[in-house]
């Protein structure tokens, strides 16, 4: 019932959702890319392959390093130190004076003895108990009484003896850990030293009473030399090279080996908090970056949820290869020159520039912080881009792709020597670099018709392609409205020249000047460039009816080149290239024969839209210049400048080039490209008639009016 509510309750939120909001679908957009980075790069799916390593049990598999490793084991480190520090001796300090004070304490007991001895009013109990009392310790009174007893020569005897084996005692180390034994000892010595057993017991019962230790233990020294031995113990490393089996299939596993496999990231079963932390940080801290630099350079891109999708797609394509299949196979597979070609192809040449630094860094975090991949992946991207500067025809891409291969197999190389790997490593590194190279060359060419078409992105080579005189609309223009077909070959080549000098897309706006008048494939006739030698059918038609006939070719336009999935930006052109400027002929006509009535400018106007783009507004402008041009007389440079002036300020009085970006320099430079284009090729036509620009070039394009 929860989970019901629960799925019931999102569906309803996604409902309410206004999914027209730009700024939520593009929060969206971004949200879910960041989470897709981020779970490629902490999620690691390695732990099923290695299911069932235990330690103790046998592995049911063989497993190689699937990377250089090296690291130091910090537990067998441990236990070796541990062991050194075993081996110190302790440290004890001898105490000089114990010795003497001990004899001292010998010489004190058979004085009290002689006293005692010497009281001749005491029995023999009572000077028993006065030793005793004497002494202030407990000795056996059997003791007591011998040395009470013996004659004063053999006390003096017994006192020597004590003294001598008290001397003897003290050559060795007495310690508070072997007093006991020590005096065990000294008993047993002392039961063999005379042939009387009473004077031996006095000897060992007199002799290990005052015995105790002359050496003490310095716990201080002891601790400093433990550390001393332990600090030199050398570090234990572990080190594997990269294919080097770990475990094979059957064999036992051991702790050790599953040490390395959790180094090699092998044997994780949840994500490190702390690596998880520092990787979502890196890629914020990269997100941003990225975000800043599309908002303030490229912010078309910025702006299109579309372009941002692609470049997600390009991104997380690479970084998903680089996290699954350079841990198994190489990280020289990387496709980042593939996704430098593709962004360069279908953006442009700073936003590849940024990709391939982008990936670069992501490339090395995920092959272990390791800068090689790094170099390598910024290098090849780099030369990918260069490699397709320019480029203009797919089969180019072959040639570029091979480039790429043998730069990558080239990097490669120096990239593996640069890190000091041997030549085995050398010559295996060569062979993926050149396979890096061949995979990158066919996912450029396989992805690029696919990225074009699902995103609907035009790139130069496509331009290129709707260019050549054997596209089929471009043919069928050419067979029914030859006119107009010549008109827009060279409506293109004044919109190009003008486009090199203004900085505006001079691909987009040649091929552009190609197909905006496509529309009038419809009625081809009813267009004065192709009536060659035939009536004019405007002579019959009312005014009204002509311009409703002349402004259909623009929506016409718009419909064939949707029908041949023409580029938008090409569908834009022709949809604007009139704007909404004023037929003016028809308009003038219908002013003449219907004088009586109102006549209304904006029924003559085109229903179109006023240029958005420097591109379209240089095909409205190329069009008006190129048809006008075509009628003046004793052409000039000076005349033909000062027709094109005269047209570029109607359309600006017009208002006809307000959207369109362009800057009064670029209007500058505009005029002067055309009137040099134009100049070179009317220098010998019929005077231009004196007549309102604007009526010059209805007449030229729509019709006639003195047929």
């Amino acid at each position: 019932m929860i989970a019901g509510f629960g799925l019931d309750k999102i569906k309803y939120l996604l409902k309410k959702v206004d999914w027209r909001n730009t700024n939520l679908r593009r929060s969206f957009l971004v949200a879910l890319i960041f989470t897709l980075v981020l779970a490629t790069l902490t999620i690691d799916f390695l732990p099923d392959r290695l299911a069932g390593i235990q330690v103790g049990k046998p592995s049911p598999k063989t497993i190689k390093a699937n990377r250089d490793l090296e690291f130091i084991d910090f537990e067998k480190t441990e236990t070796l130190r541990k062991e050194a520090a075993a081996q110190v001796q302790k440290v004890y300090n001898r105490d000089w004076a114990v010795e003497s004070q001990v004899i001292d304490s010998v010489h004190n007991f058979f004085g009290l003895a002689r006293q005692v001895r010497s009281n001749q009013a005491l029995t023999q109990e009572a000077k028993l108990d006065m030793l005793s009392k004497e002494i202030g310790t407990t000795v056996d009174k059997n003791v007591l009484n011998t040395t009470l007893s013996i004659s004063d020569s053999d006390l003096n005897y017994l006192e020597s003896v004590i003294i001598n084996q008290v001397d003897q005692a003290y050559r060795d180390r007495i310690t508070l850990d072997n007093l006991v034994n020590k005096k065990s000892e000294f008993r047993s010595g002392a039961s063999s030293l005379t042939q009387d057993k009473d004077k031996n017991a006095v000897i060992a019962e007199i002799g290990s009473l005052y015995l105790r230790p002359n050496f003490f233990y310095d716990e201080k020294q002891t601790d400093r030399l433990k550390k001393e031995v332990m600090a030199g113990v050398t570090p234990v490393i572990v080190n594997k090279q990269k294919g080097e089996i770990v475990v094979r299939e059957g064999e036992i596993v051991t702790s050790g080996q599953v040490k390395i496999l959790k180094e090699l990231g092998l044997m994780k079963r949840t994500v490190d908090l702390a690596r998880l932390v520092g990787l979502l940080l890196f890629e914020l801290v990269s997100f941003v970056a990225l975000a800043l630099y599309l908002y303030n350079f490229q912010r078309k891109i910025y702006d299109s949820d579309r372009l941002i999708a692609v470049l997600a797609i390009i991104f997380i394509t690479t970084i998903v290869t680089a996290k699954f299949v350079g841990p198994f196979y190489s990280f020289f597979v990387i496709p980042v020159g593939a996704a430098a070609m593709l962004t360069a192809l279908l953006f442009n040449t700073e936003m590849a520039v940024l990709m391939t630094l982008t990936l670069s860094l992501y490339s090395g975090l995920i092959a272990g912080q390791n800068y090689q991949y790094t170099l390598y992946g910024l290098l090849t991207g780099l030369f990918a881009i260069y490699s397709i500067n320019n480029i203009r025809h797919r089969t180019d891409l072959v040639i570029a792709g091979a480039w790429v291969t043998l730069a990558t197999t080239v990097l490669a190389l120096i990239t593996t020597l640069l890190s000091g790997a041997g030549w085995f490593e050398v010559l295996k590194n060569l062979g993926w670099g050149l396979v890096g190279g061949i995979s990158t060359a066919v996912l450029t060419v396989g992805a690029l018709p696919f990225l074009e078409r699902a995103f609907g992105i035009t790139t130069d080579i496509k331009y290129v392609e709707l260019s050549y005189a054997n596209q089929p609309l471009l043919r069928e223009l050419m067979m029914k409205a030859p006119g107009t077909y010549n008109h827009s070959i060279m409506t293109g080549n004044l919109a190009e020249s003008a486009a090199e000098e203004i900085g505006a897309n001079p691909l987009l706006a040649r091929v552009g000047a190609y197909y905006h008048d496509i529309g009038k494939i419809k009625r081809p006739l009813f267009f004065v460039e192709n009536q060659v030698g035939n009536e004019n059918p405007h002579d019959h038609t009312n005014p009204s009816l002509s311009c409703l006939i002349i402004t259909s070719h623009v929506k016409e336009g718009v419909e064939i080149a949707k029908k041949h999935r023409l580029p938008k930006e090409i569908i834009d052109i022709i949809n604007e290239h009139h704007g909404t400027s004023v037929v003016a002929y028809f308009y003038h006509k219908a002013k003449e024969s219907i004088a009586k009535e109102v006549v209304n400018e904006e029924n003559f106007r085109y229903s179109g839209q006023r240029p958005r783009t420097k591109e379209a507004a240089l095909v409205m402008l190329a069009d008006s210049v190129e048809a006008a041009a075509r009628t003046i007389t004793k052409p000039s440079p000076g005349r033909i400048e000062q027709l094109i002036k005269r047209i570029v300020q109607t359309k600006l009085d017009d208002g006809q080039l307000s959207d369109s970006n362009l800057t009064l320099c670029d209007i500058e430079s505009i005029i002067k490209s055309f009137t040099q284009v134009l100049s070179s090729l009317y220098h010998t036509r019929i005077e231009y008639p004196s007549m309102p620009v604007s009526q010059t070039r209805s007449l030229t394009v729509h019709g006639n009016p003195g047929k």
